[in-house]
């Protein structure tokens, strides 16, 4: 390596409209990827996977939101007269992932707090979301990760002090929801998804249920990425490497994860300015022998291997590659082309 120069919602009852949801499920694909060259406002988002993403958009009837409000998008109460009210989902997860954040469809304003939860009631993780001036709105807040096993049941919570919440009656009644590895469960009999409690002495972590309610509320999870591997350096070093050559670029995501972990149109190649003299530069000292870029994973080792063919009209030039997973997470290193 050297330098370049070297109801419930509410305790009232409320009329509601039985909104069954088809559950969106993701299968595995095998990807062989080529290389390619009302406005919800999202308050303070991190863009980071969930159930529900930072610009979803309920649009239920309004008729459904029974004696509650509607905002053009979401069902929501203005203060449910409960006083304060912890509402969350349970979900598990079909891959072993980190559990890294809450996304909230916010309307209460007040001092907003995320949690999460093992089903025995234990708080693994807590933060509360940035203030904001209110209005209504997806935000995110994030936390240390917490990693997850696959098939454990796990809640997903958030604090609103005023009860003013977004909802949807009878969203889990007929069947689970799905995004990524993540599945919020269908309600089943004393099994019940929408999950609330009225604070209160003997309560902390929600439990009760009202028509199979969602409460717009998801877990943000992310791969356990620990960087690329060799030939690909990383921390801001240069990689230098013949133009046309097809380069193994290997990483490691935490297992096995399947075939489906890059975004569609991932990875890109875009060209950037190359670096000035004090840059660190190094070579990428294994390529391998390919037609076409592709990804595969390699059990032995761990890791996945993505070999990108790259074209020898960049010689001379430099390039950014963006690995985009579908975590929405994007993982980057720079390569100048040499003749």
């Amino acid at each position: 390596m050297l330098h370049r120069d070297g109801q419930m919602p509410s305790r009232r009852t409320a009329i509601c409209t039985r909104l069954g949801r088809a559950s969106r499920r993701i299968g595995w694909l095998v990807l062989v990827s080529a290389l390619s060259v009302i406005s919800i406002p999202s308050i303070a988002s991190a863009d980071s996977a969930g159930l529900w993403s930072s610009s979803f958009q309920a649009n239920p009837p309004s008729s459904s939101c029974g004696a509650f409000s509607f905002d053009g998008h979401f069902c929501y109460t203005s203060n449910d007269g409960g006083g304060a009210v912890e509402l969350g989902v349970k979900f598990s997860s079909t891959k072993s992932v980190d559990i890294v954040g809450v996304r909230v469809y916010r309307t209460d304003p007040g001092s907003v707090t995320g949690s999460l939860w093992a089903s025995d009631g234990t708080q693994l993780r807590s933060a509360a979301f940035t203030p904001y001036g209110g209005g209504h709105g997806w935000q995110d807040t994030l936390f240390a990760p917490v990693s997850i096993e696959p098939g454990k049941t796990y809640i997903a919570s958030y604090h609103a002090p005023d009860a003013a919440y977004a909802f949807q009656y009878s969203y889990f009644t007929n069947s689970a929801y799905s995004a990524g590895p993540l599945v919020a469960s269908q309600s089943v009999a004393d099994d019940g998804n929408g999950v609330f409690c009225y604070d209160a002495a003997s309560c902390s972590f929600p439990t009760d249920t009202y028509q199979d309610s969602n409460y717009w509320v998801t877990p943000l999870w992310a791969y356990r990425f620990t960087g690329f591997y060799q030939p690909i350096d990383n921390g801001g070093v240069w990689n230098t490497v013949k133009a046309g050559s097809a380069i193994p670029v290997k990483f490691s995501l935490g297992g096995d994860q399947g075939m489906d972990v890059i975004n569609p149109g991932s990875p890109t190649a875009t060209e950037v300015a190359c670096p000035g003299a004090s840059a660190v530069m190094d070579a990428v000292e294994d390529t391998v022998t390919a037609s076409q870029s592709g990804l595969t994973y390699d059990a032995a080792a761990g890791q996945y291997v993505y070999v990108w063919k790259t074209n020898k009209a960049w010689a001379g030039k430099c390039y950014r590659f963006d690995l985009g997973l579908n975590d929405q997470s994007s993982r980057t290193f720079s390569v100048e082309f040499l003749k």
